[in-house]
């Protein structure tokens, strides 16, 4: 079906396209009811205006960029939606490209974003090396970090209190009668990862508790990275009585495997995950997770974002740490 034109209003309501225009742009010097009538007939042809022409007129196209780390994850899929409904309401679509966390798929993705007519970015970073986001420094695109910062890059990002987090929930384990508590971390190339390993330490250690090497676990990010990870620590001679996983997709691994060798959760094992997905009360034994504010955390990275791409001048780097909470639930 060919795309309606202005030229197919025109001829329809036999008016001159200029005319035309005036009313799509709600510009003055037109009839009230010539306006409406054509605003009628715009609605009943189905006319979609045409971003990329508008954005060649204006150098704006209304038009977001998100690169995510893995759309697969719940918490990126919940962030992406409530990022999409903010956007939608402020007049943005947004276009997405998905990393799978691979550095190599970043570099494509940035370049993809930075090719396209967008008029600003929010990038979750893979983390492995900085060399995108110092392209995209040195690019006119605005853009933001989402969930995720570099420490040695003075960038605009919104992320969430990571140490404060881990700290509420290894806290709560060890208030449960719990010592030998695992943590199943996510890479230490990641700035949650880093930030989550601090908070349980703290955690840890303000309560005077060892932290042995065998009770840290790294490198998970997926389902199966949880259960794999899980498993090993299960088949070890100090077998733990919590742990507490980098994301609730990990902690579903963990339970995974611990229903598999007949550990009751939480008679025999205490589980929590970290971000609140939507599964996670919906589980046969529901679980305590650390909540992020998936909306608010999208909602301030795009009002970031259009603050950035509507400022003239440059302006200082808006750096946000939002807050967690701690959801308890049967799992613990």
């Amino acid at each position: 079906m060919d795309r309606v034109t202005m030229e197919d209003i025109a001829e329809k309501a036999g008016v001159s396209i200029n005319t035309v225009s005036r009313a799509l742009n709600d510009k003055p010097d037109i009839n009230d009811q010539t306006k409406k009538e054509i605003l009628g007939i715009a609605d009943e042809l189905n006319y979609q205006p045409n971003r990329f022409a508008q954005g060649l007129r204006s150098s704006k196209t209304s038009t977001l960029g998100v690169i995510v780390a893995d759309i697969q994850n719940p918490f990126f899929s919940g962030l992406l939606k409530g990022i999409e409904k903010s956007a939608k309401e402020q007049g943005y679509s947004i276009i997405v490209q998905d990393t799978d966390e691979n550095y190599e798929n970043e570099i494509s993705a940035v370049r993809t974003m930075l090719a396209e007519q967008i008029d600003g970015l929010l990038i979750t970073p893979v983390q492995n090396e900085s060399g995108t986001i110092e392209e995209l420094q040195r690019s006119p695109l605005p853009f933001v970090l989402l969930g995720r910062y570099f420490e040695g890059l003075d960038t605009h990002y919104v992320v969430t209190d990571d140490v404060g987090g881990a700290y509420k929930a290894t806290e709560h384990l060890i208030n449960k009668g719990h010592r030998d508590i695992t943590i199943i971390n996510g890479p230490p190339h990641i700035s949650s990862s880093r930030e989550r390993l601090i908070g349980y330490r703290k955690a840890m250690d303000a309560n005077g508790l060892p932290v042995k090497d065998s009770m840290i676990l790294e490198d998970a990010v997926t389902l199966r990275d949880g259960y794999e990870l899980a498993k090993a620590r299960f088949n070890s001679a100090e077998k733990p009585t919590a742990i507490f996983c980098y994301s609730d997709f990990v902690a579903l691994g963990v339970l995974q495997a611990a229903r598999e060798i007949g550990l009751a959760v939480p008679g025999d094992l205490a589980v929590v995950g970290y971000d609140d997905s939507f599964f996670a009360k919906a589980l046969e034994v529901p679980l305590t997770t650390v909540r992020i504010p998936k909306n608010q955390l999208g909602e301030k990275a795009l009002e970031t974002s259009l603050e950035l791409i509507n400022q003239e001048d440059k302006i200082d780097p808006k750096q946000v740490k939002l807050e967690t909470e701690l959801v308890i639930r049967a799992s613990t």
